[in-house]
């Protein structure tokens, strides 16, 4: 059963690293007691091909630990976090931490636009609600949010800085 390290309201600290080109947060997020797997939170701001240095693409997934033979699986498809992350209340904690990453790797990296894109195609309305919680958080630090077309029934957004 998944044993949650956070909670919705906590401010966290986060392992932060970047290479002035792409802006990592790390947070451990959790653990199953029964398989002992650990779990992680990785979000992202990294280039975006084409576009220069002053554009970033927002990514975060979960990183599921294996301790038993030491690998690392990225899930990126919410059906399959939710299998391994149960509980809403946790789930809601966690995309708290994912909003929380954005705002510190923006006003770290302070990029000019910032894109983001749906990993799994054709989405669910609910399973999007969580992209726009995400939206709101770049809108909050200046960004004007934008919506494409969806191709290939991935979704995207492109957020300018406000002067």
């Amino acid at each position: 059963l998944f044993c949650c390290a956070l909670t919705e309201m906590d401010e966290i600290s986060f392992s932060l690293a970047n290479n002035g080109i792409r802006y990592v947060a790390q947070l451990p997020v959790g653990y199953d007691d029964e398989t002992l797997f650990r779990y992680s939170l990785f979000v992202a701001l990294g280039g975006v091909a084409g576009y220069g240095d002053d554009t970033k693409e927002v990514i975060y997934c979960l990183l599921e630990h294996d301790p038993h033979s030491e690998s690392i699986e990225d899930i990126w498809d919410s059906i399959v976090a939710r299998r391994k992350v149960p509980d809403a209340s946790h789930r809601a904690a966690i995309l708290s931490a994912v909003c929380q990453a954005i705002e510190v790797l923006i006003d770290e990296a302070r990029p000019n636009v910032v894109t983001m894109v749906t990993h799994t195609p054709n989405l669910p309305a609910k399973a999007l609600t969580k992209y726009q919680r995400v939206l709101e958080t770049v809108a909050r630090k200046g960004y004007r949010v934008g919506k494409t077309d969806v191709w290939n029934g991935c979704h995207t957004w492109i957020m300018e800085r406000q002067a």
